[in-house]
């Protein structure tokens, strides 16, 4: 009866474990150059989150009587938000917000990359915006902190930006989540460099009692100084760039003593020539090979990546100093780097997966083996392993056919009792991982 119950308890906590898929996710316009709607191109890119910013400089230019009160007054949003949560509500997609930019009147009469006098305040604003976009889950507090020309105060190579923002961070953490509970925190939102590196930034990112500031995901924008590759050695000098990834993961994990998902919000790569934004640039077919490589890596860390955000449909108007990240060049011509978001793994393309959550070794010798079971979501052939300890232990391939259930049985007449996982790739889509344990 104890086995039963031991058994019993363990199957459920299997069955609850997140699949642990990151998400494809997007910055973009909500509009294409012509006036009509972007959201069929978001669509046939399978994205899964489209990522957009609200200023509450530009929202909240008057100071509002009722802060916490989107309808107040004096806040003007902005109708580009708006159109993009009725579109992206109508084709079942996520929108991620970053909030951003402090209005004179709640920082002393500076710029608006100065952090307000009043974290509250900053925090009643958020709480307005949460009341305004209540289908908004995913919120980002503030962008590139770790940047003298988004973040003050801040100084080379000094903690006074990271404790100011970590102030910020947590007075945010607290309006959020009074809001909605299923509010989901990003905080650091560092970027490769800056002027304060992001290892440092982690590092000195902490209250005035020592603390952690409060956060459910950390963000970072991982521009790539090299080919993404996590094979290859950590940046020197605290600089993160894509291939470093599974550093930042180590780093957040000894931070917070947990796991804390890397919502990578921002990457890119311009074809063609550099720019006034970027001086790194490689040609149309490389930029491709970098975005599959990019969210090859995100798909493969699982649960440690939230999600990877591309930045740029289009290129920016022709012109000698402008930017090409666009998967699209200005006049809608599509690009390498097109075709690969679309096979980029896209966690709206997961198939449904069933697999036994406890098998014994003597079933796993027997043909039968462990049955999994798949529904893909997009048709072609089906990748099933059993993992354990970071070694494949059985293979199954299976050709999918969509909105069909397909059976596969993974055998393995050496397999150790323990811990497995189940990993399924199937064609576009976020891998879904499944523990098992064989005992």
């Amino acid at each position: 009866m104890v086995v039963a119950i031991v058994l019993v308890l363990i199957t459920a906590l299997f069955a609850s474990a997140p699949a642990g898929a990151s998400e494809k996710a997007f910055w973009g316009p909500a509009t294409l150059p012509d006036g009509s709607s972007a959201f069929g191109v978001y669509r046939q890119l399978e994205i899964d989150t489209l990522q957009f910013t609200v200023s509450w400089a530009a929202v909240a230019a008057k100071r509002p009587a009722t802060p916490a009160d989107p309808a107040d007054p004096a806040y003007r949003w902005p109708a580009e938000v708006d159109l993009a949560g009725a579109e992206a509500a109508r084709h079942g997609m996520r929108l991620s917000m970053l909030v951003t930019g402090a209005p004179a009147w709640a920082n002393g009469g500076r710029s608006a990359i100065w952090r307000p006098s009043r974290a509250q305040d900053y925090g009643d604003f958020l709480t307005a915006a949460a009341r305004r976009y209540p289908a908004v889950r995913r919120w980002m507090i503030w962008g590139e902190p770790n940047r003298a020309d988004r973040f003050q105060p801040n100084a080379n190579n000094s903690a006074t930006g990271p404790r100011a923002y970590a102030t910020l961070l947590d007075a945010a953490y607290a309006a959020l989540k009074r809001a909605s509970p299923h509010n989901i925190v990003i905080g650091a939102n560092t970027w490769t460099s800056g002027t304060v590196r992001p290892a440092q930034f982690l590092r000195w990112m902490r209250l005035s009692n020592g603390r952690r500031p409060r956060l459910d995901w950390l963000g970072h924008n991982p521009f790539p100084f090299r080919f993404p590759d996590l094979a290859k050695p950590p940046l020197h000098g605290g600089y993160r760039d894509m291939s470093d990834i599974d550093t930042i993961s180590r780093d957040a994990r000894r931070m917070y003593k947990r796991l804390i998902p890397l919502w990578l919000s921002e990457y890119t790569i311009q074809s063609d020539r550099g720019s006034a934004v970027f001086a790194t640039y490689v040609s149309r077919v490389m930029q491709a090979r970098y975005l599959a490589a990019a969210f090859r890596i995100a798909d493969e860390l699982g649960p440690a990546v939230a999600g990877l955000g591309w930045l740029g449909l289009l290129d920016e108007p022709p012109a000698p100093d402008g930017s090409n990240t666009g998967l699209m060049t200005h006049a809608l011509q599509r690009k390498p780097a097109f075709a690969a978001m679309i096979r980029a793994p896209s966690e709206r393309l997961r198939p449904t997966v069933t697999a036994s959550a406890v098998v014994t070794r003597t079933r796993l010798r027997t043909p039968s083996g462990l049955s999994v079971t798949v529904t893909p979501r997009a048709a072609g052939p089906v990748l099933i392993e059993l993992r354990h300890a970071g070694v494949v232990r059985a293979t199954a391939r299976l050709t999918g056919r969509v909105g069909r259930r397909s059976t596969a049985h993974l055998r393995s007449p050496n397999a150790a009792t323990g811990r497995h996982t189940v990993h399924v790739r199937a064609p576009r889509a976020a891998t879904v991982r499944r523990a098992v344990l064989v005992r």
